[in-house]
């Protein structure tokens, strides 16, 4: 549907968001240029309980609500939570996670002004009795940077031409406390580089062998560096056998950090290398340095938003592929195919840039 829309100052504003964390960092952005545009209103996201810790305590974020996602969900339990948005009486509802449950919640709860930003198709057609207002996808969104396909969005509801940002949520001086007890560990002076070695998504997580012989050449060229892995509890058994193969002096932080003060670690790392995942995003929110290695997904469309990023990807035709593909694949050719040697190329540029700076 394509109803003009006659308010342009909204007071109270959801955004729903029923993605993973890196979408969800990326997604601030949105809350960012709606808060920029609309400074009195009063901006809520719905999110996954997962990702709660993102949005809380986020400057750009004045209300969390929680809808526990799930593809086989109860028609009930849908109608539950359109009830609660309902009852918040929102002006203005903007899908950002391009969720067609998104869009029903919206359209169940009566919010006045439902916006989307789809490619309408005779496939998804029937998004359009759920919208109030749906702006073409007009150009190549596959090939378009996440945050900047926000940004485009956003400014379309807005009609402004405002840049994105990304903003992680306030760290508690406690918590920073815990961060700084941490790295007091180490000696002065040393250059910090994390490791994220693993995303828990197959396509994803480059071979333990070559990122160990990765970190090996790196610790080789620069003796000045300390080295420490991170992530969350379910990656702790996995850092401690990628350490004790490599035979070298790494700390694995992987649990000790919960996503606020992993931001804050990061923001006080000097630099980091990573597989695609959530990590990765945070690093960018926070102007970390890093270097990160793709596979499956594309780049171009998921890589971390910022200047100072830099990313490795298979030089393979399959390159990136589709979901449906990917379902059918095996042994990740993709994978292989990214060399230690290109990844050491772009972490030498990262860090030479550094030292020159």
């Amino acid at each position: 549907m394509s109803t003009l829309i006659k308010n342009t100052k909204y007071e109270n504003i959801l955004i729903l968001n029923l993605r993973k964390i890196g979408d969800t960092i990326m997604a601030t952005a949105a809350a960012y240029l709606l808060k920029k545009a609309y400074p009195a209103a009063k901006v809520t996201m719905l999110v996954k309980p997962l990702t709660r810790a993102i949005v809380e305590n986020n400057p750009v974020i004045d209300e969390v609500l929680l809808y526990d996602y799930s593809h086989k969900a109860k028609i009930a339990e849908i109608k539950q939570t359109a009830g609660l948005l309902k009852s918040r009486q929102f002006d203005l509802a903007v899908v950002i996670d391009g969720k067609p449950r998104s869009a029903i919640l919206a359209y169940l709860a009566g919010i006045t002004n439902r916006i989307g930003f789809e490619n309408i198709t005779l496939r998804n057609i029937y998004l359009r009795l759920f919208y109030t207002r749906i702006y073409d996808i007009d150009y190549d969104f596959a090939a378009t940077q996440q945050v900047k396909n926000h940004e485009i969005f956003i400014n379309r509801i807005t009609k402004r031409n405002d840049t994105a940002r990304m903003i992680m949520p306030e760290v508690p001086e406690a918590d920073k406390r815990t961060i700084d007890e941490l790295l007091a560990a180490f000696p002065a002076g040393k250059l910090k580089i994390a490791l994220c070695i693993r995303s828990g998504i197959a396509y994803k997580d480059w071979p333990q062998d070559s990122f160990i012989e990765t970190v090996q050449e790196l610790s080789q060229k620069y003796d000045d560096a300390i080295f420490y892995t991170v992530g969350s509890n379910n990656d702790y058994t996995y850092a401690q056998e990628f350490i004790g193969k490599s035979g070298m002096n790494i700390k694995n932080f992987c649990g000790m950090t919960n996503l606020p003060q992993l931001g804050y670690l990061l923001q006080k790392t000097d630099f980091l290398l990573s597989v695609d995942t959530g990590t990765a995003h945070i690093a960018a929110a926070v102007n970390t340095k890093e270097v990160v290695v793709f596979a499956g997904t594309s780049h171009r469309h998921w890589a971390p938003y910022g200047d100072d990023v830099a990313v490795v990807y298979p030089d393979i035709s399959c390159y990136p592929c589709k979901d449906k593909v990917r379902r059918k694949c095996i042994d990740y050719p993709c994978l292989q195919n990214v060399s230690v040697n290109q990844v050491i190329i772009a972490c030498d540029k990262v860090l030479a840039d550094m030292e020159g700076t």
